[in-house]
This record gives structure tokens, C-alpha cells and sequence, in this order.
């Protein structure tokens, strides 16, 4: 005797949800990734005046309350 077993969503348990949604997941991770990884070897543009203007802009506004993130908002800006 066999039996046929069919998984829809209205039947499909909760390890079949967290199955997709791990697949899901990778698939969105594995898409994304050529992306960064470019972005991370230097083929990304340099930041532009402005942006280096909003991150001192930044800094300037933390400086009061967090030293330590003006700080780091500060180099970040400085970085070539």
C-alpha cells in the first residue's frame, strides 16, 4: 500500500514555512552578495564632496552628546 503526500500551502507545516523561508533567504544573500563584495575591492565611486560634507555635518551634531561616534563620523569622512 502507498501513499501520496501533498503539501500545499494550506497543508504544508511549520518546518516546510521555515524551509522556504531559509531558502529565501540564501537566495536574497547570494544575490546581493556580487554587489558587496565589489563594493568592498574598490570598484565602488568615492564619496563626493557633499557626502564628506553631510558626515562632518554629522559629527558636528554628535560632538555634543557622543564624542566617541563624532569621532568615527570624522574619519570616516577623511578616508580616502
Amino acid at each position: 500500500m502507498s501513499t501520496a503526500i501533498i503539501t500545499t500551502q494550506a497543508t504544508g507545516g511549520y518546518l516546510d514555512n521555515v524551509g522556504r523561508a531559509a531558502m529565501n533567504f540564501l537566495r536574497a544573500l547570494v544575490a546581493a552578495a556580487p554587489a558587496t563584495a565589489a563594493a568592498s575591492h574598490g570598484s565602488a565611486s568615492q564619496p563626493s564632496v557633499h557626502d564628506r560634507a553631510g558626515l562632518l555635518h554629522f559629527a558636528r551634531q554628535f560632538d555634543e552628546f557622543s564624542p566617541n561616534q563624532a569621532a568615527e563620523l570624522r574619519s570616516l569622512a577623511n578616508r580616502d
